[in-house]
């Protein structure tokens, strides 16, 4: 079971909710949700303790509890993300105005990339992460490329995350990622701000695989998501100055312009 890039959750389980308002067995349920949510395998009750600092007694009633809700499934001792997930992730896409604006933009980029290799993913930030909202991919793209990548990354694991992140100030960059994160990352995130905001990925996820990505940065704020561009033979087109990268930009940047400001 892989947890290298696991959220935070020992230390987020540990907090007082009552210092700040909240409710502690609601605090310890999103935790469990949101370390299951990164274990494609799932785990067992005894691995979630371990993971999140929940004493075992705890955790037992959360999975039961969610278990019932359908937020969670268990098969012979292991336990994943249930269905009923689904009903809320969908309900906020379906609302989320960034999505509905960067569709045409995405669906454009698309056609003007042509029979290139590759796959045109739309992402946003979700706390120390960054989530895959929409793809796109031409009928040229192989299958494994399709099927093997990932919807979620750790926001500074990924180049839509790192352009994401390399919007932010300092000061929000550590605030979410924490001092040992935070100083790993940085060096990176001052090359991106270097190269004009794009971030490139070569090979990270797949041989042969390498991506270009961009922020979608409204006026006077940090970035709201990302476009990234994932594909087969692309190595020669991963630098700023490539034709890609410029229609990658002007789309990012389109989008950016109708959104309404904060």
């Amino acid at each position: 079971m892989d947890t290298s890039s696991l959220p935070l959750a020992a230390q987020a389980s540990q907090d007082k909710a009552g210092n700040c308002g909240r409710v502690q067995v609601i605090d310890r349920s999103i935790v469990l949700l949101r370390t299951l949510a990164r274990l494609k395998q799932g785990a067992s009750a005894l691995e979630l303790a371990k993971l999140t600092g929940i004493d075992r007694t705890t955790i037992h009633r959360l999975l039961k509890t969610l278990n019932h809700w359908n937020l969670i499934e268990s098969h012979a001792g292991t336990y994943r993300i249930g269905a009923e997930s689904l009903i809320y992730s969908s309900a906020y896409l379906n609302r989320l105005n960034l999505r509905k604006i960067a569709l045409p933009f995405t669906i454009e980029l698309q056609r003007v990339i042509g029979d290139l290799q590759a796959i045109v993913s739309l992402s946003i930030p979700v706390g120390d992460e960054v989530v895959l909202i929409e793809r796109m991919w031409t009928p040229s793209t192989p299958l494994n490329v399709i099927v093997d990548l990932a919807d979620q990354f750790p926001i500074d694991g990924s180049p839509s995350g790192r352009a994401i992140l390399a919007t932010y100030s300092a000061e929000q960059a550590h605030g979410l990622l924490g001092e040992e994160r935070w100083q790993q990352i940085d060096p990176a995130l001052q090359k991106i701000r270097s190269e004009q905001d794009f971030a490139f990925g070569h090979e990270e996820f797949k041989p042969g695989l390498h991506s270009i990505a961009y922020p979608i940065r409204p006026a006077n704020g940090h970035a709201v998501g990302a476009l990234v561009i994932a594909g087969l033979a692309m190595e020669e087109q991963t630098h700023p100055g490539s034709e890609l990268a410029s229609h990658l930009r002007r789309t990012c940047q389109g989008i950016a312009a109708q959104m309404a400001p904060n």
